[in-house]
């Protein structure tokens, strides 16, 4: 979950001030428009029907009384079974969230069940087919050569494309490590020999230690995406994100040393690269990371995975930019359960159309075990 406490105690002392009005249904209806109008993932972060706030919303209510409680069980129940499968994928994360099971779980069993049966009959499309909520190999049996190139990041380095030749793809993931979803991406890509770049939430890894160990020891690079997933840079979108407030200076270098304090932490090492939130950076900040020895990734290939798609369109969109592109760096987030499920397929395509995977390692071995964005443990 990303950092919206901000938001939501906003929205919903705004509700409790004049009242939301709105119906649920309009809520959901207003969730899934937003999901398929947002152009990018900081719009669809921070609208005001993203399901977090308006869950948020709904648990404030029913909290109020046991009348509201009741008559939101029916309300929300009620609309949400009515949905696609594909549109209902939007709300599958609060679904399972256990803070909202006081006033959902008369329906939590038939929700789910129709979740399992959308994305049943989306693997019947695929012809690598794994459920990511089970451990299960896929029918994979191809190998890509090792590619392992070095960079320097000793100075800094700012990655948009991994400055890798054509026909060369830099896998990333973002947001982790999911308890739901990473040992699955996990088993793809040992599956097919191919290494990532996977970018991990300082409360996230706090969570998931042991996850974050099993990325560590399949041979990935392990770097950070900030503590919360807040929007700390300049882009004009962070203030609505961040709940109406901008990140100082200070406050966003904590957010970027804590990350890598947290990965530091459970692995004794972390590698020198971090990814701003959202892609929005400052000068100032990016100043920072090059004098702390640091590598900024960005990405030139956006699979929109936070977007409620069908598996097929998902591959192909990617695939499309890829295409375009010729090489680069993918954008992948191992929250999604849709990834999970798309990935084994992707990497075939990837094969099959003669691309190699990158991993792009420190020039410096030592660097990622004296990290200077991190604070050692006293023997």
């Amino acid at each position: 979950m990303k950092k919206r406490a901000g938001l939501g105690i906003y929205l919903s002392g705004l509700c409790f001030l004049i009242g939301c009005g709105g119906k649920v249904e309009n809520k959901i209806n207003q969730s899934i428009e937003d999901n398929q109008s947002a152009k990018t993932i900081v719009e669809w972060d921070s609208s005001s029907g993203h399901p977090e706030v308006i869950f948020g919303e709904w648990r404030n209510q029913a909290a109020e009384s046991e009348s509201e409680k009741e008559k939101l069980m029916s309300e929300v129940c009620e609309k949400l079974i009515g949905l696609s499968g594909q549109s209902l994928s939007i709300f599958e994360e609060e679904i399972r969230r256990e803070s909202n099971q006081f006033f959902i779980a008369g329906c939590k069993d038939a929700l789910l069940q129709r979740l399992d049966e959308y994305f049943a009959a989306e693997r019947s499309n695929l012809s690598v087919q794994v459920n990511a909520l089970r451990s299960q190999r896929s029918s994979n049996n191809f190998k890509f050569q090792d590619n392992v190139q070095l960079r320097d990041y000793s100075k800094g380095y700012l990655a948009y494309s991994g400055d890798v030749a054509k026909k060369e793809i830099v896998l990333t993931f973002d947001d982790g490590p999911s308890d739901s979803y990473t040992r699955s991406i996990l088993r793809s890509l040992k599956e097919v020999n191919a290494k990532a770049h996977f970018f991990e939430l300082g409360k996230a890894v706090r969570l998931n230690s042991e996850i974050t160990k099993l990325v560590a020891a399949d041979g990935h690079m392990v770097g950070s995406h900030s503590i919360t997933h807040s929007c700390i840079g300049n882009l004009k979108e962070c203030g609505r994100a961040n709940g109406g407030h901008q990140y100082t200076f200070d406050a966003a270098v904590a957010e970027i040393r804590g990350g890598h304090q947290a990965v530091y932490d459970v692995l004794g090492w972390v590698d020198p690269i971090f990814r701003f939130p959202y892609g929005a950076s400052a000068p100032n900040l990016r100043n920072y990371l090059k004098m702390s020895s640091t590598g900024e990734f960005y990405w030139n290939i956006d699979s929109q995975d936070w977007r409620a798609q069908s598996n097929s369109h998902l591959i192909h969109n990617t695939l499309a930019q890829i295409e375009a592109r010729g090489l680069g760096i993918v954008l992948f987030h191992d929250i999604q359960r849709r990834t999970a499920e798309i990935l084994p397929e992707f990497l075939r395509e990837l094969y099959t159309r003669g691309y190699s995977v990158v991993l792009l390692q420190s020039s410096d071995p030592k660097l990622k075990y004296n990290s200077k964005l991190i604070r050692k443990k006293l023997p």
